[in-house]
């Protein structure tokens, strides 16, 4: 048994688990501590006369896929859409056999990615943002983790120690008071009244676009919307004021869908109100903007994560620095204040330089 590194700087496990004379298998990998755990599981594997030898994985990276959508994909909220975007990923790569699918690979492939340097006719090809190779890590990588789960993939997660890009976090933007009544100004003109109601519902709650859109009125009792079918795949449940119960319900009925789609009618009634924001934020601006005036406003960030329904508060503290006392002891603490507290200020110093001479 040896375990030695190629010239590629991968790492060769060469092995014979039953024995001199038996099967020879040899297996490369990127790191040396896998190479030395699948030699092992090889012998052990051998003592127990349980081992076979190994046969050559002729399934290519959209195979897998396809497996996973099959075995999990499509149990999820947006399966369907994740298999499209991973079937498209496989088409930019080429379709490898999924046993050249390596680290290495990868991030070759998510060098080109990055610099738009990839050719083929897909939807993902041309320069992206380093978030966006965040989101391809992280949808391969589940591929592989769900199927080694389920069985259906021996060897590791051939991504696992691929590391996120780390990129500028961008400002989450939101409509200040004079936006806001434009916007509402400029959707009650457009007589899109579902782009007006579901603007107002998720001004007044933080939800999501698509939640208050999509709501039913069984959702809507005693002052409370209860969403459902949400991200996070919990419900929850926010209370309006009495007047926008009642607006709601004007002209609807108490049971069934309560608005069509509208938000192309959003969308336009921001432009024309002139309000611009930057890329991907329009969908979310409501709900951002209802974070933020209420973290403004004096608002518990706790009782916010429940209102947002975050599963995690690092999502919600993204709103901390605009309460009012946030990091307000950065003036008082510091060095200098105790300096500046003692010295007397410019204005002070000339009024007494003036009193002086008028007393003279």
């Amino acid at each position: 048994m040896a375990i030695k590194k190629t010239a590629s700087g991968r790492w060769q496990a060469d092995c014979q688990p039953q024995g001199r004379g038996g099967k020879r298998v040899r297996r490369t990998f990127d790191t040396k501590a896998e190479a030395i755990r699948w030699e092992r599981a090889q012998q052990a594997a051998a003592d127990k006369g349980e081992w076979e030898p190994p046969q050559k994985d002729k399934r290519r990276l959209s195979e897998l896929v396809e497996q996973w959508f099959q075995l999990h994909g499509h149990t999820l909220k947006r399966g369907e859409e994740r298999h499209d975007y991973l079937r498209s990923l496989c088409h930019l790569m080429g379709d490898p056999l999924a046993r050249d699918f390596t680290a290495a690979f990868y991030s070759e492939f998510r060098q080109k990615r990055l610099a738009g340097s990839l050719k083929g006719n897909s939807r993902h090809r041309g320069p992206i943002t380093a978030n966006t190779c965040n989101h391809d890590l992280t949808y391969l990588r589940a591929v592989f983790n769900e199927l080694i789960r389920l069985g259906k993939w021996r060897g590791a997660n051939p991504l696992a120690t691929i590391r996120p890009l780390k990129f500028d976090q961008v400002e989450l933007s939101f409509l200040d008071k004079d936006q806001i009544n434009r916007l509402l100004l400029t959707l009650k003109e457009s007589n899109s009244e579902h782009a007006l109601m579901v603007s107002k519902i998720c001004l007044a709650t933080g939800a999501r676009w698509g939640e208050a859109q999509g709501l039913r009125g069984e959702q809507i009792r005693n002052q409370r919307i209860t969403f459902s079918r949400t991200k996070s795949h919990k419900s929850r449940t926010v209370p309006i004021a009495k007047e926008l119960e009642e607006e709601i319900f004007t002209g609807r009925s108490r049971s069934g869908p309560l608005f069509c789609y509208c938000y192309k009618a959003f969308v336009r009634a921001l432009e024309k109100a002139g309000i611009d924001l930057p890329k991907g934020q329009k969908s979310h601006v409501l709900r951002h903007t209802f974070a933020s005036h209420f973290v403004m406003n004096g608002g518990n960030l706790l009782t916010l994560k429940e209102i947002l329904g975050h599963s995690d508060i690092k999502m919600t503290m993204r709103y901390a620095h605009l309460a009012p006392e946030h990091l307000e002891d950065a003036v008082t603490k510091n060095p200098l204040a105790p300096l500046q507290k003692c010295q007397p200020s410019v204005n002070a110093n000339r009024e007494h330089r003036v009193m002086e001479g008028s007393q003279v």
